[in-house]
C-alpha cells in the first residue's frame, strides 16, 4: 500500500508519500480542484490518502469524493495523532499522517465521519439556520445592554414585541442611542427576514426525509429542531449505542482516573457544538410540559445547578432519539426511563 500523508492548508498542501517504511516528500501543491485532480490522475490504484480536519481539509474531501476517491481516503482529527510532539510543522504533520495511515491496522486513526451530499447540505443549511438567530439574539442583547447602561428598562414579557416598541418610540433617548438603537432594531429585523427563508427549507425538508419526521415524534422536537438533530447525528448506524451518541454530543462529564483518584469534571465539549446547542433548547422546552422530563428536571435540581440538571436531560432526550432513530419507531412516553435497547418496533 501507498500511504499518502497530506497537511492541507488554505493556499497550499504539502504532501509526504509512504512507501515501505521510507518518506519521499513531494513538491508543494495548490489547494485547488484542478491541482487536485491532476495529482489524483498520477496515484496508483493501491495508495491512500489521509487528511485533516479543517475548513481547508473539507473542500479536499469533498474533491476526493467527486473522483471517485471516497473509499481511499480518511478524514482524521491530526489533535489525536500524537499529543506528545516536540516539534510542529507542516512535512513533519504530512509524514505522521502518512504513518499512521499505513499502520491504521494495528492502531487504529482517530477518523473523522464525512458526511455524504444530501446530509452536508442538509447540515449547512440547518447551521445558516442556527447561526442567523444566534446573530439576531445578540443583536438583541446588545439593544437591551444599551438600554440599561443608561438607567432604561424595556417593560413586558417581550421587550421586543408591539408593546416594548412602543415604549421605545416614546423615549426620549441620549444621544448615542439615538442612532445606535434604531440601526440595531433594523439589523433584527433583517435577521427576522432571512430566519423565515431559513425556516421555510428546513419546513420542507420533512417529507422528503423519514428520519426527520421519526425525529419529530420526540417531545418538544419541532420543524426546525428536528432536522438540525438529524444533520448533526447522521447515519445513526455509525454509533454503537445510545452511549456513543451522548459521547458524541460533547455532554458527558470529564473524567480524570489515576489509581483510586476519581474526578469528574465539566462536560467535555467535544463534538458537534450545534447538536448541543440543539438539545439544550429542546431541554429547556421540554421540562415546562406535562411528560416525564420534568419530573426527574426537579428531582436533579435538589442537589444540581440548573445548568447542570439541564444537561442531564439533553443527555436522556440523546438517548431517547437514539432509540427512535435506530428502531425506526416513533417516540413513546410510556417507554421513557426505560433503557433505550427496549425500544422495539410495535408489530
Amino acid at each position: 500500500m501507498l500511504a499518502i500523508g497530506v497537511d492541507v492548508h488554505k493556499r497550499q498542501c504539502r504532501v509526504v508519500e509512504l512507501r515501505e517504511g521510507k518518506a519521499k516528500v513531494l513538491p508543494p501543491m495548490d489547494n485547488t480542484r484542478e491541482d487536485w485532480l491532476e495529482f489524483l490522475s498520477e496515484l496508483p490504484p493501491e495508495a491512500e490518502i489521509a487528511l485533516e480536519v479543517s475548513t481547508s481539509g473539507y473542500f479536499a474531501m469533498i474533491v476526493l469524493e467527486e473522483a471517485g476517491w471516497r473509499e481511499r481516503s480518511r478524514w482524521v482529527h491530526t489533535a489525536g495523532i500524537d499529543t506528545l510532539r516536540k516539534q510542529k510543522y507542516d512535512r513533519l504533520d504530512a509524514e505522521w499522517l502518512s504513518r499512521k495511515l499505513a499502520g491504521r491496522y494495528l492502531d487504529p486513526l482517530p477518523e473523522a465521519w464525512f458526511p455524504p451530499p444530501e446530509i452536508r447540505v442538509l447540515r449547512l443549511r440547518s447551521r445558516q439556520r442556527c447561526w442567523l438567530a444566534v446573530l439576531r439574539e445578540r443583536a438583541k442583547n446588545r439593544v437591551q445592554s444599551l438600554l440599561e447602561m443608561h438607567g432604561l428598562r424595556i417593560p413586558g414579557a417581550d421587550p421586543f414585541g408591539e408593546r416594548g416598541q412602543a415604549w421605545l418610540a416614546q423615549q426620549n433617548l441620549p444621544g448615542p442611542l439615538r442612532e445606535s438603537v434604531p440601526q440595531i432594531l433594523r439589523l433584527t429585523e433583517v435577521f427576522g427576514q432571512e430566519l423565515a427563508i431559513s425556516e421555510k427549507y428546513l419546513a420542507a425538508v420533512e417529507p422528503q426525509s423519514p428520519q426527520v419526521t421519526l425525529a419529530r415524534t420526540g417531545p418538544g422536537i419541532g420543524s426546525i429542531l428536528a432536522p438540525v438533530i438529524w444533520s448533526e447525528i447522521g447515519r445513526i448506524e455509525r454509533f454503537a449505542s445510545a452511549s456513543a451518541l451522548v459521547n458524541y454530543t460533547g455532554m458527558v462529564p470529564s473524567l480524570y482516573k489515576s489509581g483510586e483518584v476519581s474526578v469528574h469534571g465539566h462536560i467535555t465539549h467535544q463534538g458537534s457544538r450545534w447538536l448541543r446547542w440543539a438539545l439544550i433548547t429542546l431541554a429547556n422546552v421540554v421540562i415546562q410540559h406535562p411528560n416525564p422530563f420534568p419530573w426527574r428536571y426537579r428531582r436533579l435540581r435538589r442537589r444540581k445547578l440548573p445548568n447542570v440538571a439541564k444537561a442531564a436531560i439533553a443527555r436522556s432526550l440523546a438517548r431517547c432519539l437514539y432509540g427512535v432513530l435506530k428502531h425506526g419507531c416513533p417516540y413513546q412516553e410510556e417507554r421513557w426511563g426505560r433503557r433505550v435497547g427496549a425500544l422495539e418496533p410495535e408489530a
